[in-house]
């Protein structure tokens, strides 16, 4: 986690935000300022700086962020 990371801070619980789910990898938030109808923030919760960061230790996690997405849009009928 870093302390500077808004994401982070979400995450862990320190800032408050409208969760949709969580586990021990990620969470899965509503926008406070949404530009879509349905717009939720699906963050890990270790730090990851961007996707350049990425390494393939990261590739199961990002594998499972993505099927989270598909079963949120889902259950959001988006």
């Amino acid at each position: 986690m870093s302390e500077e990371c808004l994401f982070c801070r979400i995450a862990s619980g320190e800032i408050p935000g409208d969760m949709v789910y969580q586990d021990q990898e990620m969470v899965a938030f509503r926008d406070i300022s949404p530009v879509a109808p349905t717009h939720i923030l699906i963050v890990p919760r270790s730090h990851i700086a961007s996707v350049e960061a990425l390494s393939e230790a990261e590739e199961g996690l990002m594998g499972r962020m993505i099927l989270r997405a598909k079963a949120l849009a889902g259950s959001e009928g988006v």
